[in-house]
């Protein structure tokens, strides 16, 4: 069983595919018979349609038989209309570097440190749906990205890492260079492929780019790769191979980044066991899928749409939106699913986070007969701590690397084609959408509870501020802290998104991540403005990247929590311990200007320590204009916590000992047999 899957009640259904009426099937064989190539799928707005992929004002010469390993690289990541790549230089990579201005509207963004580098690549690649591109050197600077990589594996966001290498006589004859390990007995020769190693646990393809003969291919399969898994992948580049001829015939062949279902593609080996192949479908995979998943649909009476963090990340937001709208069924979304569903549609009713959620969400999921829910990540943040208590005998999971339909699993079948497939029976037949049950009543959801603070801004009132500041398509990242436990109780307007690292839950990631997130708004002219949520914690973490944003005249709207160190720490444990302090009086909005802006020209800065001034400058000239780089100091409560952290710590604390207590049990169960 997935591992994924131990979150759910276990259940076992006396019967996963239930006998429904000859009217059900009549009806689905009927849009099933209609069905025809001509009808479109929904496009997601990262697919690439200009000719062999090229985006149009990007002219490469495609004609070259044999360009440099340099040039066919970026040529590639320029195909897929990626215009900025991050990173730091290195002495092992100096020379791949040149080969980024040789590429028409491909830019070099230098950041202060890999880590860094990496959490900018990541919030690009969030935004895009496309790789983050990432460049280091060997050793010192992909080991300090590593952080940040394992981040991106961990929350299912594409980026390609790159490391220039030392070259290949170097590491042939095993000498013993700079950057790289001794082994312990100094006798032995140097490992110089050591760190590739350490990067595999968070990448799911690499290629070593030893061979001229085969190195397009392996840039092309690992690029394919990132893409379809949504997940870093990495390619070692040894100095002496970068201006080497490579085949460039390849460059006129778009690269294979759908995902497809074949019945010879399923049930693969699930930690480390293989599973039984997929033998009751004849046909089309994702159709019979979806047609199986139809007839549950039409049997329920109470369903519900949960759309989750992996939707996004698979580029199927538009599906699932596209599914709320054919069904016309009460739509939910986790916290990191924030923004998938329109929020300001009339079938969005709230954030489903379990025990954390708002009353009257929880109170629905208990009664739903049918719930679909799409992009799982079942992390214990994203699910109020594994609260979300769906049986799975009313549960439809649909993941990237499995389908499970009352508990039944289906190995390695991607969501996605099966998610379209379901849209298009149902788009094509009215007297099938017809059939569907009818929703309920809207739940009626309570307003989150306000906790007093001695502070004139507390953390309850921040949140109802940002409601009232939101604006269509704004683009809001919130960092891992007090503010990231509100983020469920945030009324989106319309066409807004979310970046937050509430699984991986690394402090700092959103500083850096919010120059990538600009750059990459910027290349598609997105409209809404970037907005990031920090605590003065994290900001101390990842600040020189604000430097960057500065440089690059990048304009996102910052506000620094001020409360004076780490808050859910102390929350947690140790509320007065010396431990949770950071260094204190911080010149905050002095740092536009020490990282090179000229306030009130191109950055503007402020602090606010009431209502009324934290109301008066929202509304101020300087934040509505836009055109700078705005960062609003805000000062709270040390104390100060939202309640949804206060009210999680009291579940965490209670299931930990129950956990702890029956452990220790077993433990003393052994000793006495013993």
């Amino acid at each position: 069983m997935d591992p994924t899957l131990i979150s759910f009640v276990a259940y076992s259904p006396t019967s996963d595919l239930q006998d429904l009426n000859m009217t059900t099937d009549q009806l689905i064989s009927a849009a099933d018979a209609n069905d025809s190539d001509n009808i479109p799928d929904v496009v997601s707005s990262a697919t690439v349609t200009t000719a062999n992929g090229i985006p149009n004002g990007i002219a490469l010469d495609l004609n070259d038989p044999s360009p440099h390993l340099g040039t066919y690289l970026f040529s590639r990541i320029a195909q897929l209309g990626i215009q900025h790549i991050m990173g730091v230089p290195g002495d092992y990579n100096l020379n791949l570097l040149d080969y980024i201005f040789t590429i028409p509207n491909l830019n070099w963004i230098g950041c202060c440190n890999e880590l860094n580098a990496a959490y900018a690549a990541d919030g690009y690649g969030r935004v895009r749906n496309l790789p983050g591109v990432l460049i280091t050197t060997y050793g010192v600077g992909e080991l300090s990205a590593l952080n940040g990589v394992s981040g991106a594996f961990a929350e299912s966001s594409p980026m390609l890492h790159i490391v220039g290498v030392p070259g290949r006589p170097l590491e042939q004859n095993n000498m013993l260079i700079h950057h790289c390990l001794p082994q312990v007995n100094s006798f032995n020769p140097p490992q110089l492929t050591v760190y590739q190693d350490l990067s595999k646990p968070v990448r799911c393809d690499m290629a070593y780019l030893d061979n001229p003969l085969t190195a397009a291919a392996d840039i092309d399969r690992v690029i394919e790769n990132i893409v379809k898994n949504s997940l870093p992948g990495y390619l070692y580049i040894p100095v002496d191979m970068v201006w080497l001829p490579i085949d460039g015939s390849r460059l006129k062949v778009p690269l294979d980044l759908e995902n497809k279902n074949t019945v010879a593609t399923a049930s693969p080996a699930v930690m480390g066991i293989p599973q039984p192949a997929i033998t009751e479908f004849n046909g089309d995979i994702d159709r019979e899928l979806a047609k199986i998943i139809l007839r549950l649909i039409i049997a329920a009476k109470q369903p519900a749409i949960l759309a989750d963090t992996l939707a996004e990340r698979h580029r199927a937001a538009d599906d699932v939106k596209q599914l709320v709208e054919l069904t016309q069924f009460w739509a939910f979304s986790t916290v990191l699913g924030k923004g998938i569903v329109d929020e300001t549609s009339p079938q969005y009713v709230g954030c489903f986070n379990g025990a954390g959620s708002l009353t009257g969400i929880a109170e629905f999921f208990a009664s739903a007969d049918l719930v679909l829910h799409i992009g799982p990540l079942l992390s214990d943040s994203n699910t109020g701590g594994w609260t979300l208590n769906i049986a799975e005998k009313h549960c439809i999971l649909l993941h990237p690397n499995y389908i499970s339909i009352l508990g039944k699993v289906y190995h390695g079948v991607h969501f996605k084609p099966v998610l379209k497939a379901l849209n298009r029976l149902l788009s094509l037949d009215a007297n099938l959408r017809n059939s569907l049950p009818r929703p309920i009543a809207k739940p009626v959801v309570c307003p989150p509870p306000e906790l007093p603070s001695p502070a004139d801004i507390s953390q309850s009132y921040f949140v109802r501020v940002m409601n009232s500041f939101f604006r269509p398509h704004d683009l809001i990242l919130a960092e891992t802290g007090t503010f990231q436990f509100s983020v469920p109780d945030l009324a989106f307007a319309r066409g807004m998104s979310l970046i937050t690292q509430i699984f991986y839950s690394c402090i700092g990631f959103t500083l850096p991540a919010t120059l990538g997130a600009c750059l990459a708004r910027k290349e598609t002219n997105s409209p809404g403005r970037v907005i990031l949520v920090e605590g003065d914690g994290s900001a101390q973490m990842t600040i020189q990247e604000l430097g960057t944003i500065v440089r690059f005249g990048l304009h996102p709207i910052i506000f620094l929590l001020n409360n004076d160190g780490y808050s859910i720490e102390r929350a947690i444990h140790g509320e007065d311990a010396t431990y949770n302090d950071i260094c204190p009086r911080w010149k905050w909005t002095q740092l536009l200007s020490v990282f090179g802006g000229d306030n009130g020209k191109n950055v503007f800065s402020a602090t606010v320590s009431t209502r009324v001034e934290l109301e008066n400058l929202l509304e101020s000239e300087e934040i509505s204009n836009g055109g700078k780089t705005v960062l609003i100091e805000v000062m709270m409560d040390v104390k100060d916590y939202p309640w949804r952290l206060v009210e999680g710590l009291k579940g965490v604390k209670a299931r930990n000992a129950e956990l702890f207590k029956a452990y220790a049990k077993r433990q003393q169960n052994q000793i006495e047999l013993c």
